[in-house]
């Protein structure tokens, strides 16, 4: 969401199995301030810190991989962004509705992929050596399986919310954007009550009004 165009400066640009990927500057900022930054006052927790932005930068390559591959597999030349608020993967081309739909769930699918290949270690017994290989461990857990399972939500622009409208063959956008907008209000005040995060209730507020607008817009047939 929020994509910034990467033809613009301030981009790192290299390539991931053929595909270019371009990370803005503010992508690294976001991260931090989302993560355990009140412990950077310490070498320990500065490198926590600096894990948990490693985690969440595989993590969101690993998701918009998901959908690269899958735009690839149907004729798409995909390129990823990373940017402030998360990542796109994007491709030029026609897609159908079934195509549309692996796409979409291509990245969730990799994200949980991966926090399950870490959970299983940890199910089998798998015992982390050390307090940054456990950081490590739970920060991936986190990423890869709540905020993938957070990205399936039908609320635009998300995963799920798109997803909810190619499963609706693009009818119904009042009833999407209504949908879209309870939920994410419910998530931001849900999250600010469980875990005390501001971030997510400013987050989740923001998307709601999003899905409100695009209700309002549906209704006068724009």
């Amino acid at each position: 969401m929020f994509v910034s165009d990467p033809a613009q400066g301030g981009y790192l640009r290299f390539s991931l199995f053929g595909i270019p990927v371009a990370i803005h500057w503010f992508f690294w900022i976001l991260a931090a301030l989302i993560g355990p930054i009140g412990i950077a006052d310490s070498p320990q927790g500065m490198r926590i810190l600096l894990i948990w932005i490693g985690v969440v930068l595989v993590s969101i390559l690993v998701h918009e991989l998901g959908h690269a591959f899958a735009y690839r597999k149907y004729g798409g030349r995909p390129q990823i962004v990373l940017h402030g608020m998360g990542g796109a993967a994007m491709a030029h081309g026609h897609f159908n509705r079934r195509q549309s739909i692996i796409i979409t769930l291509g990245g969730p699918f990799f994200g949980l992929v991966l926090g399950t290949v870490i959970w299983t270690l940890l199910y089998c017994g798998f015992v982390p050596g050390n307090i940054y290989i456990t950081a490590l461990f739970m920060f991936t857990l986190q990423v890869n399986i709540f905020w993938s399972l957070l990205n399936l939500l039908p609320i635009l622009p998300l995963d799920g919310g798109q997803l909810l409208g190619f499963l609706m063959n693009g009818r119904r956008a009042v009833l999407r954007g209504q949908i879209g907008a309870g939920c994410a209000a419910l998530v931001g005040i849900g999250l600010f009550f469980l875990f005390s995060s501001l971030f997510s209730l400013i987050l989740f507020g923001f998307l709601a009004y999003q899905n409100y607008q695009a209700t309002e817009r549906a209704r006068r047939g724009f």
